[in-house]
């Protein structure tokens, strides 16, 4: 009796363990740094703006239907790490947490990466 109350008692302790496991940002709230972004995806597209990191490459944002609201700012060096300088950032009228970014005749849709 004293194995098998071992045994179940080693099993419970290693799927609390698992569960205690974290990701850069959980239970911090609030935005993610670049490197908590990195951390969790080292290839992500990403620039800096206004205190929040921004990745694309996310699917159901490009599904979002967005009317652009204004140009907002400019990429600058060093505010990301692979749109040229001088991509224009655009607001969406519909949310605050995408921005659409246009250079050379492209479009990119942004997503600000939250804490959980």
């Amino acid at each position: 009796m004293n194995k098998r109350y071992f045994r179940l008692s080693l099993i419970a302790l290693c799927f609390l363990l698992t569960a205690c496991t974290t990701s850069p940002g959980q239970n911090k709230g609030g935005y993610l740094t670049k490197e908590q972004v990195l951390e969790i995806h080292p290839d992500a597209d990403y620039f800096e703006f206004q205190n929040g990191v921004y990745v694309t490459g996310i699917d159901w944002i490009e599904d979002e239907l967005l009317t652009k609201d204004g140009e907002i700012g400019k990429n600058t060096e060093g505010m990301s790490n692979h749109l040229p300088v001088g991509a224009k950032i655009i607001a969406p009228k519909e949310r605050r947490d995408i921005l659409i970014v246009e250079y050379d005749e492209l479009e990119k849709r942004y997503l600000l990466q939250l804490g959980e």
